[in-house]
């Protein structure tokens, strides 16, 4: 028995990398044409090898497939050089799963290029993890908002926006009225829920590109771009309104829910995205010292 004595394709066809092999020619389409698969190929995507062949790899991009990712591979086919990408792609029943590929020209004999080999990993599980990862670095887990990380990046951003167009934004500051009774009297959990009900009724009421956080034990903080305070004023009202229909019911009684609201808006001489966010705390503690239950400008 040879070094060689065995069928490579056998190896090929039962590894559990995805291998794909096209012919190199043409690069647009119908190219380039499908000429292999492997069975962990038809395993992952749906498509049996019958399927594939004669059909071209954009059978399974989508409209999540990154265009700059499709453009680095045209580049590498075009040049008839080696690459390697993270890309997205789909399932022949709409599923996405995400791969670590290396596309790889293939020579004949004289040396002239005739396909293209990609070998491709999943690594769904791995970039799904990295995404829940990502989601919890950047979110509050116990109410799901903004965490006080991923506002200020926000803050931050609208603000260097504003310095360049004077598109001005309003903050909105609140916070949960009598909180440390409420979790004294009730117990940690009401307070829990007491901190949920409120920013499910904030996310309600919210634009998409509004965004809430929680700065603090029992404050939560929204960031109205393209708003000014009077517009910010107004949805500060019917949401301190909204709020105190809420309830709570314990096994003693119904606890009510208010907050008091304080709304600042960005200025000129502002000279830190902070600046805007003390007007708004500043202003909540007025509403919360003239009687609480109240939004103050």
């Amino acid at each position: 028995m040879t070094e060689y004595d065995f069928n490579f394709k056998d190896i090929v066809e039962h590894a559990k990398d995805v291998i794909i092999v096209t012919k190199a020619f043409p690069i647009d389409i119908p190219g380039p044409e499908i000429v292999y698969v492997n069975r962990a190929f038809s395993d992952l995507t749906g498509y049996t090898a019958e399927e594939a062949i004669g059909k071209n790899p954009r059978i399974l991009q989508n409209k999540n497939t990154d265009k700059n990712t499709t453009r680095i591979i045209r580049e590498g086919l075009k040049t008839e050089t080696p690459v390697r990408v993270t890309i997205e792609n789909t399932t022949k029943s709409g599923g996405s799963y995400w791969l670590d590929m290396s596309v790889i020209p293939l020579k004949n004999s004289d040396g002239i290029v005739t396909h293209f080999v990609a070998i491709q990993r999943d690594i769904t599980v791995q970039k799904n993890i990295e995404s829940q990862l990502e989601i919890l670095s950047m979110t509050d887990p116990l109410t799901g908002l903004n965490n006080t990380r991923s506002f200020n990046e926000l803050l931050e951003n609208d603000f260097s926006l504003f310095q360049r167009t004077a598109n001005k934004y309003s903050i909105l500051m609140l916070d949960i009225d009598n909180f440390k009774t409420i979790n004294d009297t009730y117990g940690h959990a009401v307070g829990d829920l007491a901190l949920q009900t409120i920013s499910t009724t904030c996310q309600s009421m919210l634009r998409l590109h509004d965004h809430a956080t929680r700065v603090g034990g029992d404050e939560l903080c929204i960031l109205f771009p393209d708003t000014g305070k009077s517009a910010a004023f107004e949805v500060a009202e019917r949401l301190r309104k909204k709020i105190s229909k809420c309830s709570i019911a314990t096994e003693a009684e119904t606890v009510t829910i208010t907050v008091s609201i304080g709304v600042s808006e960005v200025e000129l001489d502002d000279s830190h995205y902070t600046d805007a966010l003390k007007r708004a705390d500043n202003t909540m503690y007025l509403a919360k010292n003239s009687g609480k239950n109240k939004t103050c400008l």
